[in-house]
Formats: structure tokens, C-alpha cells, sequence
């Protein structure tokens, strides 16, 4: 059996997990190994999403093994693989099972151990190894305790019930279990806010005004953000100077350790520290105000070149959403831009004017509300699937009934399970990317995203994927505890197994809990969380609100004084580059004509009217120096002369000048 299909799979999913990595992280700053334990966990979290169909149809196949072996005791092996054709793309059972354990108990020992400890060591403000690990595990202490703590119970609840045995294999499946809990307990918010916020936000971008005044909302309030940066930056430069003032009377290891937080400050942060001038000074400058002071300084820059440049490219997206408005009610059916854009214009430039007008200003705007209609259309199935697919008959759940209809077609089935996972992820996911917890936890893009931010998205991933996919189960029927019968299932279910100890969560949780996805989903439509954000002091874009529409309004004039700084800076540049080439242009005159000089000199130093001695010396002296970078000014003295006055130089240099025929003047030196 081939398994071309899972190759290519794996291949994207890695080139789909770099490409968002390269987009969000800096592979040039960030730890090597901070920036291959982010890729391996958002590697294997997608990875999840582009598999799972093929053991879809794998198990599929088995199925109808089965059922015809037990409905055809008779058949023959032929009559058999004739009823159970073979998917395209099918996979033995042991190699699924063996990559689902690889995959899932990786990402768990990521997301449980390595990555926290790993977000601990980044953000510690010590200056050794050692430090940093010990600040490390101070911090990971509660953490890990109060999962033990969890854990400790369930062991001990277990343990009192008498008709129960530990082993090995129970023991895994409650760890798992556990982690998948508390992972769906995520995946009810998160899944709940992006099933309706997808297609919501894809309807609202296809609206110019609209687009426009959120693109205002984000310019003003990244102007304040951008004005607290530069705050906090300031600070940590004032209290950092004050320590370096000190530094004469600290020992030799604190001025080290000062000396590396100096160097972790750019050359012109470095320079505007030199430039200020402090009176104050610092009592005692100890190990401690160093460490806090390295964290601060550190926090400081993050959240300072991340704002710097979140608002450059919120000024440009809202210059460009300007045109897009402007170019749609012009009338003439050409895409207007502010400032000329030859990255651009470098594509549009082969083709008529008009394609570029069609492409920004119609064809944008109609795709977005037409992939928002699907979307529509996808989170109302997943929503009633959610809320209907525990009741076994009759089967409420599209897609239980989609999967139904399509087991003898493989592709089919294939392309509908990725299709749905797909999208379930990208709700899930989108709300992962998108969320913000004040600095500390903030993804960005253009290698913006600081590396505690990396290393949090990658946590949260490893854990709602897993959860993700056991609940599409459930969706499909494809989970034996949904529909009361004991089915073949996927490989991926015999790896996570069930939590068949604890009925409370294997019978209930698990299967009732889900219906919360939609009183979560209601919330987002009234936009209730963000009226409740918007109250207690983080604006959010609400079109009813009258400070949001101050913002608005802010961020209009923002732009406005950000067009004209930058048309001041293209026209500083234009006309030093004009300067520039009219300089260079007068060079190039002079030195052509120079040579024309040179080569009439030439012509009469050897025609036949060339007979005056002294008009050949003057020519010979004139081509000697032209094979210099200069041409001797005639006036100067010839060798064995003495030196003529300043006067008659200027006199005779003049003389020649005027002269229309370009002839060597004759009787320059009569007086001598």
C-alpha cells in the first residue's frame, strides 16, 4: 500500500509550521533551542489536523473488513476486497498508531514539562545558567504542584474503590484524560469565540468604511501603546543610568553583570543614555535590583520595537484602505495610490490599468463576503452538530450524516473531514493568535513576537488540539461512547484511549460539556465579552461607542500628520536625488566638452594649417594634459616663461572662452 499522501502531508504541514514561525518569531535573535521546541510543538499541533483524515478513511476500510467478515462468513477473499475497496492514501493500522503515540506524547511532555520551564528560563532576569534555571523552577513550583495535586486526587479516588485495579494502561489513559479535560475546558471558549468572530470579521473587512474605521481604532490606540512604550523605556534607560554612575564603587561581578544589560540596549538607546545628565543616585545597587532591572529592560525593548513597528504598518494599511475608498468612488476605474509603490505596481504595471481597480476595490470586497457566507454556513453545522450529536437516534449531526453517506467513497469522505477540521482549527486557532493578556502575551507579526509569547501559543496549542480532534469524533459518531456500540475506532482514539475509570467525565463531561460552545458563541454575537472589556478600561472597536468613535476619529488625524511626514520625507529625498543628477549632469557636460577641445586640438596639431610654432605648443601642452583627469587652462606660463600677472591671466582666460571657434587664442604671450 502506498502512503504518498502521508508523506506529502507531513512535508506541508513542516513548510506550514516554518512559514508561521519565520512569520511570527526571529530565527536570528531567539535561542535556537526556544526556536526549534515552538516548531516541533506547532508541528505536531498541526500536524493533528492534516493526518487525522487519512486514518479516517483507514479506519473506514477496517470497518467494512469487519462488517463484511461477520455478514459474509461464506465469502471468499476475493468477494471481500471486491465489497471493501482500498482508499488511495490508506496507511496500516500499526504505523498510524505508532506516529499518533510519537505526535501526541511528545506534544505532551512539551506542553506539560519542557515548554513552561522553557518560558520561565526566558523571561528570568538572572545572568548565568544556573540562576535561570533555579528561577525557573521557583516559578514552575506552584504550577507543577497544583497539578500533582489534581492528579493526587483522582489517584486517590481510584485507589478507594475496590473493583478497580491500577496498571500501566489505566494509568496513561487517566494522565491523558486529565490533559484532555483541561484542554476541552479551553477549546469551549476558545472554538465558541472563533466560530462566530471568523465570519464576522471576514463580513466587516469586506466593507471599506468599516475597514477603515477599525484600521483608525488601531492606529490610536498603538499611538498610546507606542507612547507607554517609550515611557517604560525611559524609565528602565533613567534607573539603568543611575546604576552605571555607581559604577565605580561596585564590585567587579555586579559591573560585569551591569555591563550586560547596557549591552542589550541598541547603539542610539546607548547614545541618548550618554547624552542625559542625572543628579540623583542609588543608595545600594545589590544582585537583586540587577535582576529585576535586566527583566525590565528586557520587557521594555520587546514591547517598544514591537509597538514602533505594529504602528508603521497600522499607518500603512489604513493609507492603503484610504485609497481603496477613494479609487471605488473616483469613477475612472484606476487604483489611486498616495505614494507611488513600485513593489506594488511592479505586477499591475504588465497589465491595463482597470485590472488593478477590479482585483483591490471589487473583487476583495465580494470574495471576503462570499468565503463569509461559507463560513456562516460551516460554524452553523458545527454549532448543531455540538449541541445534537450525544443523541443517537435519530442522528442530528451533519456531519455524522455526511460521513454516512460517503464511506464507499474514500476522496469524498477524506475531503469533507479536512474540510471540517480545518475550519474547527482554524476557530480555535484564530482565537489563540489573535488574544492578548496586557504585554506579557502578545504574537505579532513581522518577527515581532517576543519569545515567552512563542513558547505560550505553542503550550496552548498542544493543548487544544487533542481535544480538538475528540471532539470531532463525537461530531462524526466515530467515538464508541457517543453512540452507545462498541465500533472499531480510529487509531488515534486507541492511542488516547477513554477515561473509562472515572465515568463522571468518560459519560458526561466529556460528551455534555460542549454544549457550552454555544452559549459562548451567543456571547460573541452580542459582543458581550468585549462591552465587558470596554467597561472595565481596554477599548475595544464598538460602532455604538462614543469613546471608540473618539478613536476613530484620533486615529484619522494620526494618519492624516503621518501622510505628510512621510511626503515631506519623499520629497527630501527627490530633491537631493534631482540635485544629485543635475550635478552629475553639469560633470558629464564639462568633461564632454573638454573632449571636444581635446580632439579639435588634435586635428589642428597635425593639418596642414597647422604651421604657427606657437599655436603647435600650445596644442601639444593641451594634449599632454588631457590624458589626465584635467585640461590645463590656458594663460599658464609655458616652460622658460616667466609668470604673467593675475590680471592679464584672467584677461586672456576669458579671451579664450568668448572665442566662437573654440580656436587656440593667438598672441597670449607677445609681452614676454
Amino acid at each position: 500500500m502506498s502512503s504518498w499522501q502521508l508523506g506529502i502531508d507531513l512535508v506541508t504541514t513542516f513548510l506550514l509550521a516554518s512559514y508561521l514561525l519565520f512569520k511570527y518569531g526571529n530565527w536570528y535573535k531567539h535561542h535556537v533551542f526556544v526556536t526549534l521546541s515552538v516548531l516541533v510543538a506547532w508541528y505536531f499541533s498541526l500536524l493533528f489536523v492534516f493526518v487525522l483524515p487519512i486514518d479516517f478513511s483507514g479506519t473506514a476500510y477496517r470497518q467494512c473488513i469487519d462488517w463484511a467478515n461477520s455478514t459474509l462468513q461464506n465469502a471468499t477473499t476475493n468477494s471481500t476486497s471486491e465489497a471493501c475497496s482500498v482508499p488511495p492514501s490508506y496507511v496500516s493500522a500499526s504505523v498510524m498508531t505508532n506516529l499518533w503515540r510519537v505526535v501526541y506524547w511528545t506534544s505532551q511532555l512539551l506542553t506539560w514539562l519542557i515548554l513552561p520551564m522553557m518560558q520561565s528560563y526566558v523571561q528570568a532576569g538572572e545572568f548565568t545558567i544556573k540562576g535561570k534555571l533555579r528561577s525557573a523552577l521557583l516559578d514552575n513550583a506552584i504550577y507543577y504542584g497544583s497539578y500533582l495535586f489534581i492528579c493526587g486526587i483522582l489517584l486517590a479516588y481510584i485507589a478507594v474503590k475496590p473493583d478497580l485495579e491500577l496498571d500501566w494502561y489505566k494509568l496513561k489513559a487517566i494522565a491523558s484524560s486529565a490533559s484532555n479535560t483541561w484542554g476541552l475546558f479551553l477549546l469551549v471558549f476558545m472554538l465558541g469565540y472563533g466560530l462566530i468572530s471568523v465570519p464576522l470579521t471576514l463580513y466587516t473587512s469586506s466593507s471599506e468604511r468599516t475597514s477603515l474605521n477599525v484600521a483608525y481604532f488601531k492606529v490610536a490606540k498603538l499611538s498610546s501603546e507606542r507612547s507607554s512604550a517609550e515611557e517604560g523605556i525611559d524609565d528602565a534607560i533613567e534607573t539603568l543610568q543611575l546604576c552605571v554612575k555607581s559604577t565605580n564603587s561596585l564590585p567587579p561581578q555586579l559591573a560585569n553583570n551591569l555591563q550586560t544589560i547596557v549591552s542589550t540596549l541598541p547603539i542610539e538607546l546607548r547614545e541618548k543614555m550618554a547624552r542625559r545628565r542625572v543628579n540623583e543616585t542609588i543608595n545600594e545597587v545589590n544582585d537583586k535590583l540587577l535582576v529585576k532591572l535586566h527583566r525590565n529592560v528586557k520587557r521594555a525593548l520587546q514591547a517598544f520595537n514591537r509597538t514602533e513597528t505594529q504602528y508603521e504598518r497600522a499607518i500603512s494599511h489604513a493609507i492603503y484602505l484610504e485609497d481603496v475608498e477613494r479609487s471605488l468612488n473616483c469613477g475612472t476605474r484606476i487604483f489611486k495610490h498616495t505614494f507611488d509603490a513600485p513593489q506594488s505596481q511592479s505586477f499591475w504595471k504588465h497589465l491595463p490599468n482597470s485590472f488593478e481597480w477590479f482585483a483591490r476595490c471589487v473583487m476583495h470586497s465580494y470574495g471576503l463576503k462570499f468565503l463569509s457566507l461559507l463560513c456562516w454556513g460551516l460554524s452553523f453545522m458545527i454549532i448543531w452538530s455540538e449541541v445534537t450529536f450525544f443523541n443517537r437516534s435519530p442522528v442530528l449531526s451533519f456531519f455524522a450524516l455526511l460521513l454516512n453517506s460517503t464511506r464507499s467513497a474514500y476522496p469524498y469522505m477524506e475531503l469533507i473531514c479536512t474540510i471540517t477540521i480545518a475550519y474547527m482549527a482554524t476557530c480555535a486557532f484564530y482565537t489563540i493568535f489573535k488574544i492578548r493578556v496586557f504585554n506579557f502575551y502578545y504574537l505579532a507579526t513581522n518577527h515581532q513576537t517576543d519569545e515567552y509569547s512563542l513558547i505560550f501559543a505553542g503550550m496552548l496549542l498542544c493543548r487544544l488540539t487533542p481535544p480538538l480532534c475528540l471532539n470531532m469524533l463525537s461530531l462524526f459518531h466515530l467515538d464508541s461512547h457517543v453512540i452507545d456500540k462498541r465500533i472499531l475506532e480510529t487509531s488515534y482514539t486507541q492511542v488516547m484511549g477513554h477515561m473509562d475509570v472515572i465515568t463522571l467525565i468518560s459519560d458526561g463531561f466529556n460528551v455534555y460539556f460542549p454544549i457550552g460552545i454555544l452559549l459562548v458563541s451567543i456571547m460573541t454575537w452580542f459582543r458581550v465579552g468585549s462591552r465587558i472589556l470596554n467597561k472595565i478600561g481596554f477599548q475595544q472597536f464598538l460602532p455604538d461607542d462614543e469613546i471608540a468613535i473618539e478613536l476613530v476619529n484620533e486615529g484619522s488625524q494620526l494618519v492624516i500628520r503621518e501622510k505628510r511626514r512621510r511626503q515631506r520625507t519623499l520629497d527630501n529625498a527627490d530633491r537631493a536625488t534631482r540635485k544629485y543628477h543635475s550635478r552629475a549632469d553639469a560633470r558629464a557636460a564639462a568633461a564632454e566638452s573638454a573632449n571636444v577641445a581635446v580632439e579639435n586640438l588634435r586635428n589642428l596639431s597635425t593639418g596642414e594649417d597647422a604651421n604657427d610654432a606657437e599655436d603647435s605648443f600650445y596644442s601639444r601642452v593641451l594634449i599632454e594634459d588631457s590624458s589626465s583627469s584635467r585640461v590645463r587652462v590656458y594663460g599658464t606660463s609655458p616652460p622658460h616663461s616667466t609668470t604673467s600677472s593675475t590680471q592679464q591671466q584672467q584677461q586672456h582666460h576669458h579671451h579664450y572662452y568668448q572665442n566662437p571657434d573654440n580656436n587656440p587664442p593667438r598672441g597670449l604671450f607677445d609681452d614676454v
